[in-house]
């Protein structure tokens, strides 16, 4: 069973122990590739290092590139519902929240296909 998060840091310290880091990092240079932005970490990233790269990407997108902002958010598969529920007119707090749910989305593709790819 997948288990549940508070914030990005909760996951993220999580997915560093069960060796599916790297496998992570991997789908988001994938997801962000595709949404044709141009967005690249390297799988030696620590954990606060890849959130805070995300963040700055997230803000810089929802600032600047409104469109690939919801490409991403629509190849990543992130529920419109879940973005709807936010209550923050603070950009940096609402992207805080957004890194949460790209990082939680991405983490379960990569936790499905690492179970039950065999």
């Amino acid at each position: 069973m997948l288990p549940s998060y508070q914030n990005s840091t909760d996951l993220l310290v999580n997915v560093t122990e069960s060796e599916l880091y790297s496998k992570l990092i991997e789908q988001l240079n994938k997801d962000f590739s595709l949404a044709n932005f141009n967005f690249h970490l390297s799988e030696n990233s620590t954990p606060l290092a890849l959130k805070e790269a995300l963040k700055k990407a997230v803000k810089n997108l929802i600032l600047t590139d409104f469109n690939t902002y919801n490409a991403l958010l629509y190849i990543v598969d992130v529920s419109e519902e879940s973005i709807k529920k936010i209550e923050s007119s603070d950009v940096d707090v609402y992207s805080e929240h957004i890194v949460f749910l790209i990082l939680k989305r991405i983490w379960k593709k990569v936790w499905f296909r690492a179970k039950y790819s065999s």
